[in-house]
């Protein structure tokens, strides 16, 4: 299972450190992207919590077309 798969399937708001594990990045640099403005997220009683469909929607915005591509080159 990819990542946007493991992030679409879920049904409810991602805390930091779930979201840090699914990506592989410290909570640290999440925090820095939130305060930042660079990666939606919303808060619930001073909380970072992250939309996972808006998640999926900021990583394929930022995948390279060649990787979002699963179709082989025409030769």
């Amino acid at each position: 299972m990819n990542i946007l798969e493991q992030i679409e399937q879920r049904t409810t708001a991602l805390k930091v450190n779930e979201l840090a594990e699914i990506l592989q990045v410290t909570p640290q640099h999440l925090y820095r992207l939130a305060s930042d403005g660079l990666i939606p997220c919303f808060r619930i009683a001073g909380a970072i919590r992250f939309d996972p469909h808006e998640i999926a929607a900021w990583l394929r915005s930022r995948q390279p077309r060649m990787v979002r591509s699963r179709r082989p080159r025409a030769a």
